[in-house]
């Protein structure tokens, strides 16, 4: 043989001798990284040890747990036009939990602290045209960086006595109902009918009213602030303290004493809704759906809804903000209208988010937690109650403020208001309301507690996480001041209901809501307007429009200029929400949960469109 063809056969056997070893190699790394892939994707969390950081943090008694999730929408039919009908919610949110019995030896002693960031997608709202109360989701208020709940707790051994202090938040502490938490819809996963709009505000004098000769604040010189809705929602914390007192293993009572930081998750933007348009008032349809911006010039609407040529109008805007992020730890500033800044042509005459002075929330609640039957299926049943400290008016009664009238000149000297429309005259000092709670397990699965063959028919069997739970929910709150007085929500859950999924869940919720009688007495008044101030001795009701007329002449009773008058504003009956879902538990860290709802008379007073919505809900915890 060649030299060269030894030399050949060297290489080549050396080459084969390096392909194999990489081949090996290759297979070890492999082997290696399926294995450490194979135990992040069965691993706890999506972030494992932390990158090694996590035993020393223990050791120290420090805990970092955390959550992360997309979440998507698309609406297929109903709601409001010139808005996008999908959009967007992104949140991570991050909690450390400190223990100090492994830090300094204190038993019983922790310290938690919560930070969330959020934002949403392609618009500030959805386009479902549903008040907040029964929004799609309840993740669309405290966007951007949100100081969550940062406070100290002290549990006595085995828990029998809880009491925690600092920055918290009674929703995170009380009606606490899990399952709830599998649906996306905001009434049945966080309000629970607690959040609605209270009252139609405070009347107050405005000391930048005009004044006549005499001194006298003349037209315009009361204005109505509305103030807060009772916070029920994740993005709200204040100042305060819980007391959590268990007589028995399966009962407890609990209360908490807060600061009521008024308006401190923020307001949203203001959108034009059905009645905000033509035939309710003189703004072209063509606007429904759209978001007031700064300075908005808009065009006017004859009584035929189409637009006059060459006319129009600055109807003022309410910009959306989210107050302070969670950084407001010293409350509200005391309540001040003419610091707000926002309304119609520059004036401070504020909106619908106006500050408050501080006042009290209080949450009480006593519940029972039962194992009920031979398979001790859980159960959690408890009365509550709350009392928001901010004052507010009754929707009744009503009645026309002072006026002066001057017949010979047809003018009026001096009104505390318009004097058009009546004003509520009852204040009171709180929102009060109560809830019950009926959560039980119907039904548990068992399987054997051993692996299943011919020979141990007579195995015990253990009861698994699987089955039908059920979780129930009504509040109340008094109808005079409240928009929405009357609710309930039941639901069904079932864990592990397909072959070879048992961590995946399916479930449908029912949410209902019934608007106030005193709260439809209210709008009726305030369509029933007079043509002329209170007080003339010539006065008729303004008619249910659209329709131009002449007015009545305040001097003669003759008929006089015409005027254009608009739509009553409909009454509210009752919304209804169905959701329903599957959630996909791809491991111990991550699912996906396909849902979808239909909500019923989404607007509450017939003007909005059902709607259907799709979407999907990603999460990770780490």
């Amino acid at each position: 043989m060649s030299i060269q063809a030894r030399r050949f056969n060297s290489a080549a056997f050396a080459v084969f001798l390096a392909g194999m070893s990489f081949n090996l190699l290759a297979q070890s790394v492999n082997s290696q990284q399926s294995n450490a892939v194979s135990a992040w994707w069965n691993g706890p969390n999506a972030t494992g040890d932390w990158l090694g950081l996590e035993p020393s943090l223990h050791q120290y008694g420090l805990t970092v747990s955390g959550v992360a999730k997309q979440l998507y929408f698309g609406q297929l039919s109903g709601g409001l036009p010139n808005q996008p009908k999908s959009n967007f919610v992104n949140e991570e949110k991050l909690t450390f939990l400190l223990d100090f019995e492994k830090l300094c030896g204190v038993e019983g002693l922790t310290f938690s602290s919560t930070w969330r960031y959020r934002n949403l997608g392609s618009n500030p709202q959805f386009a479902a045209g549903t008040p907040s109360m029964f929004n799609p989701t309840s993740d669309f208020t405290g966007l951007g960086v949100r100081v969550l709940p940062q406070y100290f707790e002290y549990s006595t051994p085995g828990k029998n006595v809880t009491i925690s202090a600092g920055w918290e938040n009674p929703y995170e502490l009380f009606l606490q109902q899990p399952l709830s938490k599998f649906f996306e819809n905001t009434e049945i996963n966080a309000l629970k009918g607690i959040g609605a709009p209270a009252g139609p505000g405070i009347f107050v004098v405005n000391p930048n009213a005009a004044v006549n000769s005499a001194g006298v604040p003349t037209r315009g010189a009361v204005q109505a602030y509305k103030t807060s809705p009772v916070p029920w929602i994740s993005s709200y914390a204040s100042w305060g303290g819980t007391l959590k007192v268990k007589p028995t293993a399966s009962t407890y009572i609990q209360s908490g004493l807060y600061s009521a930081i008024a308006n401190e998750i923020g307001v949203a933007a203001t959108q034009y809704q059905p009645t905000s348009v033509y035939p309710y008032t003189s703004v072209p349809k063509s606007y429904l759906g759209q978001f007031k911006t700064s300075g908005q010039i808009v065009l006017v609407a004859g009584v035929n809804g189409e637009p006059i040529p060459g006319k129009h109008q600055n109807i003022g805007y309410v910009p959306g903000y989210n107050q302070n992020h969670g950084f407001n730890f010293q409350g509200s500033p005391t309540f001040n209208p003419n610091v707000a800044a926002i309304g119609v042509n520059g004036a401070n005459y504020g909106n619908g988010g106006n500050y408050s002075a501080d006042g009290i929330f209080n949450v009480n609640e006593v519940g029972w937690t039962p194992k009920l039957g031979p398979d001790k299926l859980d159960g959690h049943y408890a009365i509550g109650s709350y009392i928001w400290g901010q004052q507010n008016s009754d929707y009744t009664p009503v009645a026309f403020t002072q006026s002066t009238f001057n017949p010979q000149t047809g003018k009026v000297v001096y009104t505390s208001y318009g004097a058009s429309k009546p004003v509520p005259t009852q204040v009171n000092q709180v929102v009060w309301g109560i809830y019950l709670q009926g959560d039980q397990r119907l039904y548990a699965v068992k399987e054997p507690a051993y692996a299943s063959t011919d020979a141990d028919k007579g195995t015990p069997s253990r009861i698994t996480d699987k089955g039908l739970y059920m979780f129930n929910e009504c509040s109340f709150t008094p109808p005079q001041n409240n928009q929405l007085p009357y609710y309930f929500q039941t639901g069904l859950v079932y864990k592990g209901l397909l072959p070879h999924r048992d961590f995946d869940s399916i479930g449908i919720a029912l949410g209902a809501g019934f608007y106030s009688s005193y709260y439809n007495a209210y709008l009726q008044s305030q369509n029933h307007a007079l043509e002329n101030a209170f007080g003339s001795p010539y006065n008729a009701t303004v008619p249910n429009g659209p329709v131009a007329r002449a007015s009545v002449n305040p001097v003669n009773g003759q008929p006089s200029e015409v005027k254009t008058y608009w739509a009553y504003q409909p009454a509210f009956s009752s919304t209804e929400v169905v959701e329903a879902f599957y959630n996909i538990q791809l491991n111990k860290w991550a699912s996906l949960k396909p849902f979808a709802q239909f909500i019923a008379n989404p607007a509450g007073n017939g003007t909005v469109n059902n709607d259907w919505i799709l979407g999907l809900n990603a999460k990770v915890t780490f």
